[in-house]
């Protein structure tokens, strides 16, 4: 990250920025912006969010907290991607733990 960006990843409020969000993206401190469903209405809002957070700092890092399977948060006009478990098609002896990976299935399941 550049020297302007910070090292915290932060959450805003709404669909919309609003006054606290506003003084949050811009505190030194931040370097990121993780997006849930609450900040998702569909996708030209979605757009114009991420254009004002563009806007305040454009290096920001935008992420959403979307992992697949029951956790999609944006959903209209989004692929759905299946639980990773489904993907992976099989998990490692460990994956009771956390930092466990997933093994790729080469037969495609």
């Amino acid at each position: 990250m550049s020297a302007g960006v910070g090292p915290a990843i932060i959450d805003v409020e709404g669909s919309v920025l609003g006054s606290a969000d506003r003084a949050r993206l811009r505190h030194p401190a931040a370097g990121g912006v993780i997006l849930f469903s609450r900040n998702y209405r569909e996708p030209a809002q979605l757009r114009a969010l991420v254009g004002e957070i563009r806007a305040l700092q454009r290096e920001l890092l935008l992420c959403v907290d979307h992992e697949g399977g029951r956790v999609q948060r944006f959903r209209a006009g989004f692929t759905p991607l299946p639980a990773m478990r489904r993907v992976s098609g099989k998990v490692s002896a460990g994956s009771a733990g956390v930092g466990h990976a997933l093994h790729c299935n080469q037969a495609g399941r």
